[in-house]
């Protein structure tokens, strides 16, 4: 079996995915060096992929432009958890099986809002600079606890965010299509209605995936929505943001900050809030640790030898 990856950075932590994938007698064609994104063009893609059964992919896209050109392609295995990349109609229609790495970036990534809700939260960068160029002087923060976290979206991501928050006594709330009231013992979140939760959080992150309902969903009017002087941060998909918007908010003054680590395009390097003084940014690495990465990679790889073997476990596949 021919195997393509075109996921980028598949054997930066190591080699062990493909390895197994080799060690199975299958041909694994290695392109993750090609640093493909959501910027890379179909055609990139049906000219990496060509007459590969298989791919494990990473955000390139994935389309029927791609599926007419590799006629022999049958299943994709998503380095990750969003699929927003891969045009699951298209899928359908051709029989492809679509499978994601659920389960293993959850962690990383709620870890990443935490970084992100204590650097505005304590501002050590600053204090860090300040004391390297000989001075003595003290900043007051706001610091994190007490202080209202809106989760928009309450899936794997939120959940998780939530878990950690929770112990730095931060208030946590959330806000998602189907709340269920349990979820406020189980994870300390009271549930509201969006613009309520806008209105009254200090950090509100965005966690939901991009589909028609989502793209465009924090624009002028819902950043304005927002409580003065409150951070925005954004691990889901830069589409789900207006990032002009977010400029505009953040020049105003009336957001304090916002973290940023996904974009319209990726690789991104000329985003409207690039130079921004209090926008956070980060080069979609939420989920780039070592331990994580290795992890996405084996499952990814795992998937596709259990696909193969007629084994592939429902919770991995999309349907």
């Amino acid at each position: 079996m021919k195997i393509c990856v075109t996921a980028r950075d598949f054997s930066t932590g190591g080699d062990s995915a493909v390895r197994m994938l080799r060690e199975a007698g299958h041909e694994v064609v290695d392109l993750s060096a090609c640093d493909m994104g959501s910027a890379t063009s179909p055609q990139q893609v049906w000219e990496a992929v060509g007459d590969a059964q298989i791919a494990i992919t990473g955000m390139e896209p994935y389309n029927e432009d791609v599926f007419a050109h590799c006629p022999r392609l049958q299943m994709i295995s998503r380095r990750g958890i969003g699929y927003d990349s891969v045009e699951l109609e298209a899928c359908r229609r051709r029989g492809i099986t679509l499978a994601r790495t659920v389960g293993a970036v959850e962690g990383s990534v709620a870890e990443h809002v935490l970084a992100c809700i204590l650097y505005f939260a304590r501002r050590l960068d600053l204090q860090n600079a300040s004391m390297h160029r000989g001075e003595w002087r003290r900043v007051m923060t706001p610091g994190a606890k007490t202080r209202k976290l809106g989760l928009v979206g309450f899936g794997g991501i939120g959940r998780e965010i939530a878990l950690r928050a929770r112990p730095l006594g931060m208030e946590i709330f959330y806000y998602c299509r189907h709340p269920r009231a349990e979820w406020e013992n189980e994870y300390g979140a009271a549930y509201l209605e969006l613009d309520e939760l806008l209105a009254a959080c200090d950090y509100v992150s965005v966690n939901v995936p991009l589909d028609d309902s989502t793209r465009g969903m924090f624009g002028a009017g819902r950043l304005a929505r927002m409580k003065e002087g409150s951070i925005l941060i954004n691990i889901a998909r830069g589409p789900v943001v207006d990032a002009q918007a977010l400029r505009a908010a953040l020049d105003s003054g009336h957001l304090a900050g916002a973290a940023v680590d996904v974009f319209d395009r990726e690789p991104c390097t000329d985003s409207p809030l690039v130079g921004c003084p209090n926008a956070l940014l980060t080069p979609h690495t939420a989920t780039y640790t070592s331990e994580n990465f290795n992890t996405m990679n084996d499952i990814a790889a795992r998937s596709v030898l259990a696909y193969l073997a007629g084994t592939l476990e429902e919770k991995y596949i999309v349907r």
